[in-house]
């Protein structure tokens, strides 16, 4: 008979049985000795001898797991040496392995000769092969995982450098803009300091005066304001002053008088920005740490709504696209869109966009045909990213703003369409900044937009707090207006010339910034923990 080579995979000779796990440290052991003696009872048959071995099979090639580990002969295909197994999965020639269960082991404890593993006849299983070939597939293995694995690097590396190539085109994009831009500032400079120095009411001839000081509180805890047109009003963030009711709320200023009027309850916790909005009238927008944004009747000193979220909220804006809805920047970075009409809840949630860090401020942004957000939407700044949200079939397509951060403010200036972003100093740049630039459409990819510097304003060595600047518009020109803490000064530079034109001393850090008109006359109000002070710039022509 013809011996074929038969390659059996190991999992082919599992015994499905459930296999009881044993202590292998058992104190019971076969000897080498018991195997040895039991190999000459090993019965043979004379038909078909159990170490008969194929005669076109060369002796020399047989492996020694080929053979009975109890006769250590070759076992056969059939007749009693057939092969055989134990569930333990070891190979043996059934007379053998049969007569060292019957007789060579005591019948309480029978075992495998191999592992020591418990055993007994009914555990016997035939195997239906006439040779075995254990093939070595481990160097394949590991090839095969190494590949997987450099696979997986690979695209990972091709998806990074497509990314990369996204922002290459836009930073070339980009550059080209800013070197028309110079371009054309470069022609305009002579005419610009012709014009500022001929023109004797221009803003760098006028000076800020000290109008007011007013204190808010003693115990400290003011943090932003906001300015109402059309009652000359004043809203500033205070901590109560009632033991019996402890938190935070709104102080109204009459701007025409400067006369501290009523101060009016909202949170429990303290508030982190207020905004008036935009078309009615009387609506005040307010944020705090109580995880709360309401909606206040300024008249009526009265809350008209409160809105719950998850989480502490940093910020809030009104959308420039729709008078009805407004959102609120929370401390793990996400934003929340709310409708006024719809009381029930919130509308959506937009994420961070892998930036968990709190959205320090928010700006509204109203639709301009030239800009690149121009339907219309929002800015927003978290820590460590700016974007910009324009609206596209009901829902805020986020456009990231290619800036260094970390960012503690945003603004957007109405009049000139220019938006003004300040940042901390960070590893590159050692001073503080306020960038005033315009953001604009990229013809190729209306997905991106590019964001273009107009000026930038170096402040101080060092920001510790989120102290928000401003925008003013004097007659001829828009002056920016920020606070610099390691000089303690309030400086204010002017857009059309990029020159700092004016220096105010402070005596105690600004938190907030504010600039307003009253008959006629311009005003910039600064805020700190206790007080308010008021500069009059004087009657506009």
């Amino acid at each position: 008979m013809e011996y074929n080579e038969i390659i059996i995979d190991e999992n082919t000779m599992q015994i499905e049985e459930q296999q009881t796990v044993e202590d292998e440290h058992e104190d019971e052991h076969v000897s080498y000795n018991e195997v040895q003696n039991n190999k000459n009872d090993v019965p043979t048959n004379s038909s078909e001898p159990t170490n008969a071995v194929d005669e076109n099979l060369d002796v020399s090639d047989v492996d020694s797991d080929q053979a009975c580990p109890i006769c250590m002969e070759q076992w056969t295909s059939s007749g009693e040496h057939r092969l055989c197994c134990l569930r333990c999965g070891h190979l043996f020639g059934h007379s053998c392995i049969l007569r060292w269960l019957q007789h060579s082991c005591n019948s309480t404890n029978r075992r495998c000769p191999q592992c020591n593993k418990k055993a007994s006849v009914k555990h016997i299983r035939m195997l239906y092969a006439k040779k075995l070939t254990a093939l070595d597939t481990a160097e394949y293995d590991k090839l095969k995982k190494e590949l997987l694995s450099v696979s997986a690097e690979k695209n990972r590396i091709q998806m990074e450098l497509s990314q990369y190539d996204i922002r290459l085109k836009v930073f070339d994009q980009q550059m080209a803009s800013m070197k028309k831009r110079i371009s054309e500032l470069e022609s305009q400079q002579l005419e610009i300091d012709i014009h500022v120095n001929q023109n004797t009411s221009s803003p760098s001839t006028r000076k800020f005066h000290l109008e007011r000081s007013i204190e808010i509180c003693k115990e400290g805890g003011c943090r932003v304001l906001d300015f109402n047109p059309w009652h000359n009003i004043l809203a500033i963030s205070q901590k109560s002053t009632n033991m019996l009711f402890n938190g935070y709320g709104i102080r109204k200023i009459d701007c025409e008088y400067f006369h501290l009027r009523q101060f009016i309850f909202l949170h429990t916790h303290a508030i982190r920005d207020v905004t008036f909005h935009s078309t009615q009238q009387m609506l005040l927008l307010s944020v705090g740490f109580d995880k709360c944004a309401k909606l206040m009747d300024i008249q009526n000193n009265m809350t008209v709504h409160t809105f719950q979220t998850e989480h502490p909220l940093w910020s809030c804006c009104w959308s420039g696209d729709n008078p009805h809805t407004f959102l609120t920047g929370a401390q793990n970075g996400s934003i929340t869109q709310f409708d006024i009409r719809q009381t029930s809840g919130a509308v959506s949630v937009l994420d961070g966009h892998g930036d968990r860090s709190p959205v320090v401020s928010m700006a509204t942004v109203p639709p301009n045909p030239d800009s690149g957000i121009s339907r219309g939407g929002f800015i927003a700044c978290r820590f460590h990213t700016c974007y910009a949200y324009e609206i596209k079939d009901n829902i805020y397509l986020p456009k990231q703003v290619f800036l260094e951060g970390p960012f503690v403010s945003v603004r957007y200036d109405e009049r000139n369409h220019h938006y003004l972003i300040s940042s901390r100093p960070n590893a590159r740049q050692p001073h503080a900044r306020h960038v005033v630039c315009t953001i604009e459409k990229n013809l190729s990819n209306e997905e991106v937009i590019m964001c273009n510097a107009v000026h930038t304003f170096q402040a101080g060595s060092s920001q510790h707090l989120l102290s928000r600047p401003c925008y003013l518009y004097a007659e001829n020109d828009t002056l920016v207006a920020a606070h610099i803490e390691s000089s303690s000064n309030i400086s204010l530079w002017g857009t059309a010339s990029g020159r700092q034109l004016h220096s105010l001393p402070v005596s105690d850090a600004v938190m907030d910034l504010c600039s307003f008109e009253v008959n006629n006359y311009l005003f910039l109000a600064t805020l700190s923990a206790k007080r308010l002070r008021l500069y009059n710039y004087g009657q506009l022509t």
